[in-house]
């Protein structure tokens, strides 16, 4: 699995969400890379259970490298698919995570070039989690 690191202040503000009990997901291309996927991505793609919390509003607290995403193609709402996330440990957080099967259908779903193109790698990672004898 490929690893991810964070920098001292994503990993404080990670840790500060947790403190804080907000409720949200790791997604996209860093979920699908946290879940082996060979791919790459410069941001952390976050879901927020709650898009207008406050507590997540707090000028440039989210830093350079953390998106909020608004919206997934194609996917229930936070509650429904917060219930099948994945706990992945990095750097000793467990991070809530989207799993690879979802990521999949979203980016189906959206249907964008730049989505289309991951889905190889996307699928392939995917079927080694499946099945780890036949990579």
């Amino acid at each position: 699995m490929a690893e991810l690191a964070l920098t001292a202040a994503e990993r404080t503000f990670l840790e500060a969400l947790e403190d804080l009990g907000v409720r949200y997901m790791v997604v996209g291309l860093t979920a699908a890379v946290m879940q082996g996927a060979d791919t790459v991505t410069a941001d952390i793609d976050l879901w927020f259970a709650d898009r207008g919390d406050p507590r997540i509003h707090d000028g440039d607290a989210l830093g350079d490298r953390f998106d909020v995403v608004l919206t997934l193609s194609g996917l229930d709402a936070f509650e429904v698919e917060a219930r099948s996330a994945l706990a992945i440990e990095v750097d000793g957080l467990a991070l809530p995570v989207l799993p690879l099967e979802r990521i999949i259908h979203s980016k189906r779903v959206a249907g964008r070039r730049k989505d289309l193109a991951v889905l190889p790698a996307l699928e392939a990672a995917l079927a080694a989690a499946r099945d780890p004898e036949a990579t």
